[in-house]
């Protein structure tokens, strides 16, 4: 559960070298210290895959991309490993397509025709995140991974060129037809590369607000490529359903 409004008390994030080209980071909260409650998922373009761990059992599940928010629950005493996939790198883990995985959670059988409970008992066992990562790596790396193509292009010109891209002028710069890259794009995301760029930017907003001490909300527009406070409060109004200002770190 990367993208929430409200981690737990005890978490370890890390980047798993080995796997880095598909998995953004790996987040571990131990059993000791998950909590009973509900937590809120904002919108995210990353995929995620949700492994709780407790004695004896291991329940996956996969969380497709957001374009709203989600309330996923926890249990006090389980341990709860998510891997954060890069925008477009899910493997093969459904038979399913982006499009249909988009504000979805299905909940796996198998990973990779590994028992999960089998999985979770290694996963415990290794205890932290280093020797997890080395439990998952091989695992990961033999599921059918998305290849390079038109796709990749689009996302690192999102990417260096901030913001919502005007109609027509992102298709031109990259000399494809606004059919191909909209269909490439969301074969992989499962929406337009106008989603993806406004969810981007909440995302920018939302770790800019974390910062000690966080901007005014008007530099916080600004600096986050927004018109103005009100554009991004709509902006926020309508990915989130609160303002900016809901977000902001107790006092």
């Amino acid at each position: 559960m990367p993208a929430t409004t409200a981690p737990a008390r005890l978490q370890e994030v890390a980047v798993c070298a080995p796997l880095a080209e598909r998995v953004e980071f790996l987040l571990w909260v131990p059993p000791s210290g998950s909590l009973t409650r509900e937590h809120e998922v904002i919108p995210d373009a990353n995929a995620d895959l949700l492994l709780e761990l407790s004695d004896g059992h291991c329940r996956a599940v996969l969380h497709g991309p957001l374009t709203r928010p989600r309330r996923v629950p926890t249990q006090a005493g389980h341990g709860y490993l998510a891997v954060h996939f890069h925008p477009g790198a899910l493997p093969r883990l459904v038979d399913a397509t982006a499009a249909e995985l988009v504000n979805e959670a299905v909940e796996l059988r198998t990973l990779g025709g590994v028992s999960l409970d089998a999985l979770g008992a290694r996963l415990l066992a290794a205890g932290t995140l280093a020797p997890m990562c080395e439990v998952l790596e091989p695992l990961l790396r033999r599921l059918c991974a998305p290849r390079g193509d038109t796709f990749d292009r689009v996302l690192h010109y999102l990417r260096t060129h901030p913001g919502p891209p005007r109609p027509g002028v992102l298709a031109k710069a990259l000399h494809l037809s606004p059919r191909t890259l909209q269909r490439a794009f969301k074969e992989r995301v499962g929406f337009c590369p106008g989603t993806y760029s406004r969810i981007a930017r909440l995302q920018g907003a939302l770790s800019a607000l974390r910062a000690a001490p966080p901007p005014s909300l008007s530099e916080l527009a600004y600096q986050s490529g927004y018109a103005d406070h009100a554009h991004m409060t709509r902006e926020f109004r309508e990915l989130t359903g609160r303002p900016p200002s809901a977000f902001r770190p107790p006092a």
